[in-house]
């Protein structure tokens, strides 16, 4: 009879342990997807940096080492894999960005032309998805992150390799 409560009370054992460690594997993934969604949005707005960059050439004001850097820049973020390292990138291509667009404010001209007002109106776009993706990310990683933190499902965690994921910050 102690035998058989004992056998009983490891395989509930089993059971909890094996539903945390399918808990990770779905949560990594989700973590993993949210990665992707992000990184397909930021791609998407990367599209829009040589147009932009092309504009920001006709300005006055703005230098031929800024719009050459803008451009260096959307590759370096394009091929950076790790995601603090992308963060920065991408907060730098954003400020570069709003540089570009106060900029234009001072030229008529520029405001005017349509081109630029759907450029202007496509990266807007863009920014907004990429925010949204950016809160999905950082959402599926706080779950994550939380899973592996509570005892003592942290020990598994740690048994199993199951890393710790980063957040994903583009600046203002």
């Amino acid at each position: 009879m102690i035998s058989g409560c004992l056998m009983g009370i490891m395989l509930a054992i089993l059971g909890l342990f094996a539903l945390a460690y399918f808990k990770f594997k779905s949560l990594d993934k989700a973590v993993k997807t949210a990665w992707l969604r992000l990184d397909g949005r930021l791609k998407d707005r990367a599209e829009f940096i040589s147009p932009v960059a092309l504009h920001a050439a006709s300005m006055p004001n703005i230098e031929r080492p800024f719009v050459y850097h803008l451009q260096a820049l959307k590759d370096e973020c394009l091929h950076t894999t790790a995601i603090p390292r992308r963060a920065l990138c991408e907060t730098e291509v954003t400020q570069k960005l709003k540089t570009v667009f106060s900029t234009a404010r001072q030229y008529p001209h520029i405001q005017q032309d349509i081109n630029f007002i759907k450029l202007q109106t496509a990266v807007s776009r863009a920014q907004v998805r990429l925010k949204r993706a950016q809160t999905r990310y950082n959402n599926a990683v706080q779950d994550y992150n939380t899973l592996t933190n509570t005892i003592p499902l942290n020990l598994l965690a740690q048994a199993l390799e199951f890393p710790k994921h980063e957040y994903f910050s583009v600046s203002k």
